[in-house]
């Protein structure tokens, strides 16, 4: 029953949309409602998905780059800044590295976007925190994976429609998913979780993502008469599935502790160091150095120090040991603070 109105009404949009384009507007897609309805192309909804990605990778990268600067004890001007580089950082990478002109300088939205977020979370965070919401590792971990999922399906999207080339496009992928974060560990003095997940993989969920949607395009970015794709899909899926399988993969990283191999820590890493250089005031840590020539490296001696209570160890810095045998109990050692990648 719908057909013959969508048919009589096909003439106005399309004259709507001639008539935006000759004043300089953009004539993106066609009317959200007829889109949902089917009554919009395929190419449409495709970039009407693709549009909806875009602002919702650079609201929750904002997001994630201001809570992380507010825990950082930064001010409203720092959480600001690294907000809005966490959000812009890996697009502006991608667009030198492609000579295309940096995309918030043509559309401003998005610099507003990430601008307006990072004051919202600055000003609204604590008061949330203070209602209950105290798993605040969680909504770092949530927000930060759906700005990377976004920006990992817009950054393929641009650098295969830039170049046509797959490898390009996944490289590209993964600079803009994990640029804006890299920026914001560092400005932040935290190790980059793109660069050293001990926890849990970070850059991967990206990396596959990125290769997924290349898969699922086929050569529908090549200079050809019938673009066609592997598997058959309905509009806007080569965005969506991509998207969902690298959220959820991040995700599942985070909740199984899944991480690629990595080498053993062999010293302390300078960012391990931060408490050091603060001015706070420090424990005095206690240190044992015998050597022979002070007498301390008798039978006797190392027995002695091996028979030194819990209290004793604890203050010279030595290892604790099990209790001995005659001892009531055993003294339980707390384990060390859990790290959130």
């Amino acid at each position: 029953s719908l057909a013959a109105p969508t048919r009589c009404m096909r003439p106005l949009l399309q004259g709507f949309r001639g008539w935006c384009t000759a004043r300089g507007g953009v004539a993106a897609h066609s009317l959200p409602l007829l889109a949902l309805r089917g009554g919009a192309a395929g190419a449409d909804v495709s970039q009407l998905v693709l549009d909806a990605t875009f602002y919702l990778g650079t609201a929750m990268a904002s997001m994630a780059g201001t809570i992380t600067a507010g825990s950082c004890e930064m001010d409203l001007f720092g959480c600001t800044i690294v907000g809005t580089l966490t959000a812009i950082g890996g697009g502006t990478i991608r667009d030198i590295i492609l000579g295309r002109t940096v995309y918030w300088l043509t559309d401003t939205s998005h610099l507003t976007i990430a601008l307006a977020v990072s004051v919202a979370i600055f000003l609204t965070w604590p008061a949330l925190v203070s209602l209950g919401l105290r798993d605040s590792h969680l909504a770092f971990l949530w927000s930060d994976a759906l700005g990377m999922a976004s920006s990992c399906i817009v950054g393929t999207h641009i650098g295969y429609e830039r170049t046509g080339k797959a490898k390009i496009a996944i490289l590209c992928g993964v600079l803009t998913s994990i640029g804006g974060g890299i920026m914001r560990d560092l400005l932040c003095l935290e190790r980059p979780r793109a660069l050293h997940a001990d926890r849990s993989m970070y850059a991967t969920p990206a990396l596959l993502g990125a290769l997924l949607f290349v898969l699922l395009s086929g050569d529908k970015y090549y200079a050809a008469a019938e673009p066609t794709s592997p598997v058959p899909l309905p509009a806007g899926a080569e965005y969506f599935v991509p998207w969902l399988f690298c959220l959820l993969l991040r995700a599942a990283a985070w909740t199984f502790r899944l991480a690629l191999p990595h080498w053993a820590r062999k010293r302390q890493s300078i960012f391990d160091l931060r408490g050091s250089l603060s001015l706070e005031p420090q424990k005095p840590q206690f240190q044992v150095a015998l050597t022979p020539a002070e007498g301390h490296n008798s039978i006797a001696d190392r027995v002695g120090r091996l028979l030194l209570g819990p209290k004793q160890r604890r203050r010279f810095g030595l290892p604790q040991l099990l209790v001995p045998k005659g001892r009531r109990g055993r003294r339980k050692v707390p384990p060390p603070a859990d790290e959130f990648d």
